[in-house]
């Protein structure tokens, strides 16, 4: 049965999102140059990266660490790599494969491992054009994401941080696992502010055209149905 409603879930936003990518404009609308390269990254990773990790990756659509999650992990690192001022593309495509290991929501430091031949398979076969060096810090970064403390690299760094703010906005900021100024600052939001960035990231989103506001409900709905399991601090 759960298998059952998983795939009209699926199926639904699928539907929706292939409406959206046919009625979508090709110009976005941008006060910034920043706002402009945020929307640019959102829209890629909704459209082209998320479709190609459906296809790989073991988790779920919807739950604690579903495709939801890796969703809310690449925008969080999209707006780190440009707090940076890094590169954003290998962050996106890090944090989009971070998770693609896992099963279940239990605790697991070896999904972070488990991930390195599907990210690689994946990166060769999807962007074969990234330069090897930089594939090969996605990879690590991909892979000791679970248990890495010094982040080498500022692919790590932004992967690290942007997996860990929702621990740290659900268990208590802890320094320590940060590695960026931005993610010290996002960790470290009280709840009140928490909620005010995910309500301005939700309207960025219905205003570039990348998301409709009926699908970021009904995508909160699936996730909550879901969400039977709690995960602790890794």
């Amino acid at each position: 049965m759960a298998k059952f409603f998983r795939n009209i879930f699926r199926k639904n936003v699928l539907t929706q999102v292939q409406k959206m990518h046919t009625d979508a404009p090709i110009v976005i609308e941008s006060t910034s140059k920043n706002d402009t390269t945020r929307a640019i990254y959102a829209r890629k990773f909704v459209y082209e990266i998320l479709p190609l990790l459906e296809q790989v990756s073991n988790q779920s659509r919807y739950g604690y660490h579903g495709l939801t999650h890796t969703e809310q992990v690449a925008m969080f690192g999209i707006d780190l790599a440009i707090a940076a001022e890094t590169d954003v593309l290998p962050v996106v495509l890090a944090c989009g494969l971070h998770d693609c290991a896992r099963k279940h929501d239990k605790y697991d430091e070896l999904h972070g491992p488990a991930c390195e031949p599907i990210a690689r398979k994946f990166l060769a076969e999807h962007y074969p054009n990234v330069p090897q060096p930089t594939v090969e810090k996605i990879v690590q970064a991909v892979k000791n994401h679970t248990t890495g403390r010094q982040a080498p690299d500022m692919i790590s760094a932004c992967l690290w941080d942007a997996d860990r703010i929702r621990l740290g906005w659900e268990y208590g900021y802890r320094p320590q696992f940060m590695s960026t100024p931005r993610g010290h600052q996002l960790a470290s939001l009280s709840p009140q502010d928490q909620n005010t960035y995910i309500a301005d990231q939700e309207n960025f989103l219905v205003r570039h055209h990348i998301k409709t506001r009926e699908q970021i409900e009904f995508e909160k709905a699936c996730n909550m149905a879901q969400n039977a399991t709690k995960f602790k601090v890794r």
